[in-house]
This record gives structure tokens, sequence and C-alpha cells, in this order.
């Protein structure tokens, strides 16, 4: 025996909702990105951005390029030892 085939309706078509999509259809679209509450800048871990941030912070500290060599016989260290006491 042959099977009914199956035709869309012509014409209207009639769309079938659950209760939960008619519930959602019915709210108003709220875009959270409008306001500026949404995600900003780079997601995920920068490197490049934590490297400028970092040589910002040293020379904003007054850090000195290189290393810090310091010593007994070193005047400005001896100097600081007496502003001290």
């Amino acid at each position: 025996m042959s099977q009914k085939k199956r035709s869309t309706p012509k014409g209207n078509v009639v769309w079938r909702q659950t209760a939960e999509e008619a519930t959602l259809a019915g709210k108003p679209r709220y875009n959270g990105f409008a306001c500026g509450h949404g995600a900003h800048g780079d997601a995920k871990y920068n490197r490049a951005k934590t490297k400028r941030n970092w040589q910002a912070q040293m020379r904003h500290e007054g850090a000195s390029r290189g290393s810090f060599p310091l010593s007994a016989t070193d005047t400005r260290l001896a100097t600081c030892e007496a502003l001290a006491q």
C-alpha cells in the first residue's frame, strides 16, 4: 500500500509555537551591549598588553635600566646609611 504524499500548505503558512516560545517571543528584546556593560577589550591573556603595562609601571616607579649594583664602597649606599642614622 502506498503512503499518502505530504505536501506543504499553500498560501498562508501556520507556525506552531510551544508555550515557552510564545512567552519568549512576547518579551522585549534587550541588547546588553548597548549601554556599555558588555565585554570590552581582549577576553584572553594578551602577552603584549601585559608587557606594555609592566614597562609603563616600571617607568612610572622610576626604576633604572639594567641591574642595581650595590656595594659597600658605593657612595650612594654610604650616604643612605648616614641619612638613616
